[in-house]
């Protein structure tokens, strides 16, 4: 039994995810994906989060004003580079007029957080897009095997993209697209399996990357999460007394008794 698909899963561990083979066919295929949404990027200000700036050359040859690279790290890149905490972005709100999430999601410990400062420098009408793995797809497999295989990949959060729509639905923020999939044969690392990818996005949703375009509405929504309510415990009342009339006792005084 032939098992070189299991070859092609482990990976050196002295080197991150952006720098395997399966990272640079993922960039390639994302070329195709996002170029469709990219061009719909317009305004004075535009800031691409991620941790490969290759990708954000896409932004570049756009009508935009001014373009922002945002990273956690220090990255060479021909974009004005800012190396901050994406959690916190040195933005003032609803300052921006569109953001591009490259993978960025998946790099922070809660991406709620991260979406929630997103929205709140992105002003009303901007556009933001999200382009990330999809848990759903022989990727997602490959992920859960990442731990016995000592695959680079297990380095990501892999974020469901149901709740992802959730999330951006709640934060005032509406789909102006069909979400865009591609990257069936991401299970491999090797570019003999292209055979396997869609020339165009399609919406089988159980590729391995899913690409999310959503518009800022005028008003939107609360930029907290709903907590859960602490049941209070029920006072007892005792109704006030107004006027205190003592009652006659009922015992015969000692003496009274013949």
């Amino acid at each position: 039994m032939r098992l070189n698909f299991l070859k092609d899963l482990r990976a050196r561990s002295d080197i991150t995810f952006w720098q395997t083979e399966l990272a640079r066919r993922v960039m390639s295929i994302e070329f195709s994906l996002a170029t469709d949404f990219i061009t719909r990027l317009s305004g004075e200000t535009v800031v691409w989060l991620g941790s490969v700036p290759e990708m954000s050359e896409h932004i570049k040859r756009r009508d935009i004003g001014s373009s922002i690279y945002i990273s956690p790290r220090a990255v060479k890149s021909t974009l004005p580079s800012v190396q901050v905490v994406p959690e916190r972005l040195p933005f003032q709100s609803r300052s921006i007029d569109a953001v591009v999430i490259h993978h960025a999601l998946e790099q922070v410990s809660d991406p709620r957080t991260l979406l929630r400062e997103v929205v709140r420098i992105l002003a009303p009408g901007g556009r933001l897009i999200v382009l990330g793995f999809n848990p759903w797809s022989l990727l997602g497999i490959r992920r859960g095997l990442a731990s016995v295989l000592a695959d680079p990949i297990r380095q990501l959060r892999l974020v469901n993209p149901i709740r992802l729509f959730d999330w951006l639905t709640l934060l005032g923020l509406e789909l102006d697209a069909p979400p865009a999939y591609g990257g069936l044969s991401l299970f491999w690392n090797r570019f003999g399996r292209d055979s396997l990818i869609p020339p165009a996005p399609s919406q089988i949703p159980f590729s391995g990357l899913v690409v999310t375009s959503a518009v800022k509405q005028q008003s939107s929504g609360n930029f907290s999460w709903p907590a859960q309510r602490k049941v209070k415990e029920p006072k007892l009342a005792y109704p006030r007394v107004a006027v205190f009339h003592p009652r006659p006792s009922r015992l015969v005084p000692p003496n009274s008794i013949d």
